[in-house]
């Protein structure tokens, strides 16, 4: 009989037709069957919520009711065809019912979940126009829909913590899984104009004096007669006219400007007087100088940049450059350095809460190199691991004057914010004297000397973000559009650059623009 079947089988399998019945044979034969949780006929899935029941009623009577983990879901039979499941504990798994002759009547996959329509009545009543739905997978919550704004979102997600009502700094918490849409616009141009004025004021004024007698000088005619060769005197002669040797004494007063470093300039006066012997040979002399400088600078810093970036998603901007700083020196005496940024720099961080509310984030500074400060390194000789003799160069390390501001302001798209308020001022102011002189009325102005230094500086920041939406090419513009050469007769005979261009290569014509200009006489 077996050998029949098997023959039957071959010979059906290579005609093309399937065939089962050597399986069938296997399974009768051993007489086993196997009942695997999945989807089969007498398969059904059924979802508890936790703490609550769910009634499941069969066909026929009922003679046994196996759950596989009663911890996760118990059940109670009501009558031989009506059995009433709870959800004990959040978790899976399954139950099997059996007839009086040992048949399943029904195989219950069973998955207890958190009953969610609380938090849904929450969502509705708090957040009425979000679209959100939640879903709950083992003990977390899975949000999904769309939103308005991140300020739902964030209002959402809240409510589902609270409705969870765990410890949230706990390492076995449930979660919340945010999948939810924002449906306003997510990219934010951000508009920044910085605007720095620095004013010094520096004055200088100092009176300089040098004075000397000289006294017991040579007669200087006898010598000069032997000199020129009028005559030759002998040497007692040449003792005869001479008189006491040269000696003489001198004063002066010499005072520095410290804050500057030296004079810078300005108005500068001298005079001398002298008293000669002879027409010739000095017995006195009086040198006066005087310098005045007032000195008054103004700086402006301007800069507008625009950087456009994504909500929730930082962005940078720098105009400046880089300095090297040294680092670290090997055995070789080689210098490793790194370089730090200076300049007008801005950050932000923006975060879209509706269509017209943006929560930014920024920082911004305007830094640049100053010798104030600065760090100036000595050379130094240092013998290597290997006896050799290491010389190690003096650096000069510029230092740096930094204004920085960081702030987070909520703005409507459009709207701008000024930083300001951002003052420094700083005076200084030195007398150089000579010691007891200084202080005679009206002569002591004349053996001193002032350095003043004033010097102020204010920041201003301009903030405005937009909410904007990506552009085709063609609207866009630089500004080489429409921009071309002139040609080699024009450049050498008028002097021209380039043509008169507009959009799309279309000369301006002066009639056709409006604009408000003009003169106005009074």
């Amino acid at each position: 009989m077996w050998k029949t079947v098997r023959s039957l089988c071959m010979a059906l399998t290579a005609s093309g037709l399937l065939c089962g019945v050597e399986a069938h044979a296997q399974r009768n034969l051993l007489d086993v069957d196997i009942s695997e949780p999945g989807d089969t006929a007498i398969t059904r899935e059924i979802v508890l919520s936790l703490d609550k029941s769910t009634v499941v009623e069969v066909g026929r009577p009922a003679a046994d009711v196996v759950i596989t983990n009663p911890a996760i879901a118990d059940a109670a039979v009501q009558t031989s065809q009506r059995m009433i499941f709870r959800g004990v504990s959040i978790g899976t798994t399954n139950a099997f019912i059996f007839d009086d002759d040992g048949n399943q009547i029904l195989n219950l996959e069973i998955r207890v979940e958190p009953d969610l329509s609380g938090l849904m009545e929450l969502i509705k009543r708090h957040v009425p126009d979000a679209r959100v739905t939640a879903e709950a997978v083992t003990s977390n919550i899975v949000l999904t829909g769309v939103v308005d704004s991140l300020s739902q979102s964030d209002s959402v997600i809240r409510l589902a913590n609270a409705f969870l009502g765990v410890d949230r700094d706990a390492t076995d918490a449930p979660a919340v899984v945010n999948m939810m849409q924002i449906a306003a616009k997510d990219q934010v141009l951000l508009q920044v104009r910085i605007v720095e004025m620095q004013r010094s004021v520096i004055k200088q004024l100092g009176i300089n004096l040098d004075s000397g007698t000289n006294f017991g000088a040579l007669q200087g005619e006898r010598i000069a007669q032997a000199v020129d060769g009028n005559g030759i005197l002998t040497g007692d002669e040449i003792l005869e006219g001479a008189g006491p040797f040269l000696g003489g004494v001198g004063l002066n007063s010499s005072t520095a400007f410290n804050l500057a470093g030296s004079a810078l300039g300005g108005l500068n006066l001298s005079g001398s007087l002298a008293n000669l012997i002879n027409g010739r040979d000095s017995k006195s002399r009086l040198n006066a100088s005087l310098a005045a400088l007032e000195r008054i600078g103004v700086v402006r810093t301007l800069a507008e940049p625009n950087i456009t970036a994504l909500s929730g998603e930082p962005a940078n901007f720098l105009a400046g450059g880089e300095f090297p700083v040294p680092v670290s020196q090997d055995d070789g005496g080689t210098i490793s350095v790194e370089f730090r940024p200076f300049g007008i720099g801005l950050g932000f961080t923006p975060i879209v809460l509706s269509e017209g509310r943006i929560s930014l984030r920024m920082s911004t500074e305007v830094s640049e190199l100053s010798s104030s400060g600065a760090f100036q390194g000595a050379s130094a000789t240092g013998v290597g691991s290997n006896g050799e003799i290491i010389v190690t160069q003096g650096l000069t390390i510029p230092a740096l004057t930094v204004n920085r501001a960081e702030t987070t302001v909520e703005l409507p798209s459009g709207q701008s914010m000024m930083i300001a308020g951002l003052i420094q001022s700083s005076t200084r102011q030195t007398l150089d004297a000579v010691p007891g002189v200084k202080n005679i009325p009206v002569l002591g102005a004349l053996f001193r000397s002032r350095d003043f230094l004033n010097e102020e500086s204010e920041l201003v920041i301009i903030v405005t973000p937009y909410l904007v939406d990506p552009a085709k090419q063609s609207q866009l513009r630089t500004p080489d559009t429409g921009f071309s050469n002139a040609s080699d007769a024009k450049t050498v005979l008028f002097g021209k650059l380039n043509r008169l261009y507009g959009d799309d290569e279309t000369p301006a014509d002066a009639r056709q623009y409006a604009a408000p200009v003009g003169f106005i006489e009074e």
